[in-house]
């Protein structure tokens, strides 16, 4: 069943022009601009979103069509595999998996009174590949606040079993078990129900060369993690002589220091190990012009992959506007929209003389499971990875506002961000800053693992500025998405997507990586910066300039 594509009216769409918006400069013999085609945007995403590619998930064989229409595309511009062994596709497996409710069990016992809690609906755990058979006991419980870092440092955790509150970045990795402790609030922000169909559905593992364990929720070792619904997480507070909302304040006041729980817990958390599937990263590049630069890269990256279908990966938001019944998650903007603007830059980098260094373009798989795909390929990179000069991420540009800036999430970090400002400057679009800091966006996508490798990397987005509107009125229809839309089956195709407007997030980022491909230098991290500091420590420094 194909749903009906339903689009806003678009401007004429003038080729010489390279978008159909008004706001881009006309092609001339002093500042050529390539051809971009609307069209060809449209295409891409008709297929990639469609209903019959049941969201794209990671191992699937929707995904792995998805590959092959991707790897096709790259072939038909002629562009050069870079996969194994003379391929287009880095080769990914994953071990599939699935929490054994039977055999998995969870008590807790309070002043000689024993409770046995019920699986799924009580409790959950975080699933192990390379630990399926885990089990737990303790007489004490510690109740670490958070579990942040600054919460457990200084504490021999070996051995402890910890309680703590979702809703912060944990660092307990070294006590044997936890339990996850959620709050009325924390329910209102990710129901218990979602968290628990997450975790109960069968997943994927990622393997290493040597079939071993390497990434993913199904990666936990021998550290067991229990997370409780809200009321059985106050029951739990209560049996230990404690209340819920008083932890809560205690643990959000100044000084907080861990505390002991009078409880007794016995945990059993058994995974069952599936078939291992292959779901790869498609991976192609066009060789440099320069003798001395072609050996450095560029990378152009975009996950491929969505969160598929069926009520355990695919829920309806507030407000969705999506058919009653429907279950497909289609990703169009996320990240059908990325990898189509992404083809269709490629496409403009073979009509015109190629750049100086090389252009990489990646299509990963596995971002939805925890950027995965992209760890693989840091991990595993088919090019030496000291020459790739840097990253330049897509993921879910969202095509329905004619932006009037885009976001360079990590720009202030590097020398990317004022190539990028250079770059966009010759169009008449603004580089935004990072409008929702909040969010820790610039962790959050692929690019991320090529920081973590001391690699200058960026997240591109549109912008929080829609053209001839008031200041904020673009990021007020990102929120509005992530709202209704984000992970839900209402990201497809009949939502009022601007074809002219992909166009243009098209001709920005072919531009943003001419700019940097074109350059005499690679670029820099900024010195003093936390993330070339960490990572890259030995790698030259470039003196941070004031943002125009």
């Amino acid at each position: 069943m194909n749903k009906k594509l339903i689009v806003a009216a678009m401007a004429p769409f003038a080729l010489a022009a390279c978008m159909g918006t008004g706001e881009g400069p006309q092609k001339t013999s002093a500042n050529a601009m390539p051809e971009i085609s609307a069209d060809r945007i449209k295409a891409h995403m008709t297929f990639l979103a469609d209903d019959a590619m049941m969201g794209r998930n990671t191992g699937s064989k929707e995904y792995t069509i998805a590959a092959n229409y991707v790897a096709t595309q790259y072939k038909l511009m002629g562009l050069k595999p870079m996969g194994d062994n003379g391929s287009y596709f880095q080769t990914v497996n994953f071990a599939q998996y699935m929490l054994d409710g039977d055999k998995s069990a969870m008590s807790m016992m309070a002043g000689g009174k024993m409770t046995n809690l019920s699986f799924g609906t009580d409790y959950i755990y975080i699933p192990s590949v390379s630990h399926p058979n885990r089990a737990v006991k303790a007489d004490e419980v510690v109740f670490v606040g958070y579990g942040t870092a600054a919460e457990v440092k200084g504490m021999d955790l070996s051995g402890k079993v910890v309680a703590y509150l979702s809703g912060k970045r944990s660092a307990v990795d070294g006590a044997k078990a936890s339990i996850i402790l959620r709050n009325d609030a924390r329910e209102k922000r990710s129901p218990y129900a979602r968290v628990a169909a997450y975790y109960k559905n069968s997943g994927s593992s990622m393997m290493n060369p040597e079939g071993k364990p390497m990434g993913g929720r199904g990666v936990e070792g021998a550290h067991v993690s229990a997370i409780l619904n809200n009321k059985v997480s106050q029951s739990f507070a209560k049996a230990a002589g404690m209340d819920l909302e008083a932890m809560t304040k205690m643990a959000d006041a100044k000084g907080f220091k861990p505390t002991s729980m009078k409880v007794s817990v016995d945990l059993a958390a058994v995974t069952k190990i599936g078939k291992s599937v292959n779901s790869p990263n498609v991976v192609a590049v066009m060789e440099g012009s320069d003798p001395k630069l072609k050996d450095e890269y560029v990378i152009i990256s975009a996950h491929l992959d969505h969160v598929g279908a069926g009520e355990a990966n695919c829920h309806k938001r507030a407000n969705d506007t999506s058919k009653k019944g429907d279950v497909i998650c289609n990703g169009a903007m996320d990240n059908a929209s990325g990898i189509s603007t992404m083809l269709e830059a490629a496409n403009a980098f073979t009509k015109g003389k190629a750049p100086r260094r090389s252009v990489m373009f990646i299509a990963l798989t596995a971002e939805e499971k925890g950027l995965l795909g992209a760890k693989y390929f840091t991990e595993y990179p088919t090019v030496p990875l000291k020459q790739i000069a840097a990253d330049v991420n897509l993921d879910m540009p969202i095509l329905t506002y004619n932006f009037a800036d885009v976001v360079a999430f990590g720009g202030e970090h590097s020398t990317i961000g004022e190539k990028a400002a250079k770059a966009l400057a010759k169009i008449g679009v603004g580089l935004a800053e990072d409008p929702m800091p909040e969010q820790n966006l610039f962790r959050r996508s692929d690019h991320y693992m090529f920081v973590l490798k001391g690699v200058p990397s960026v997240f591109l987005m549109s912008g929080p500025n829609e053209v001839g509107q008031p200041a904020g009125e673009g990021l007020k229809k990102f929120k509005k998405f992530l709202n209704t839309n984000y992970h839900s089956p209402a990201d497809d195709l009949s939502q009022p997507l601007l074809w002219d407007v992909a166009a243009k997030f098209s001709l920005a980022k072919y531009l943003i990586i001419s700019e940097i491909a074109n350059a005499d230098d690679r670029p820099l991290w900024y010195e003093g910066n936390e993330y070339g500091d960490k990572y890259a420590p030995n790698a030259p420094k470039a003196p941070k300039k004031a943002m125009k």
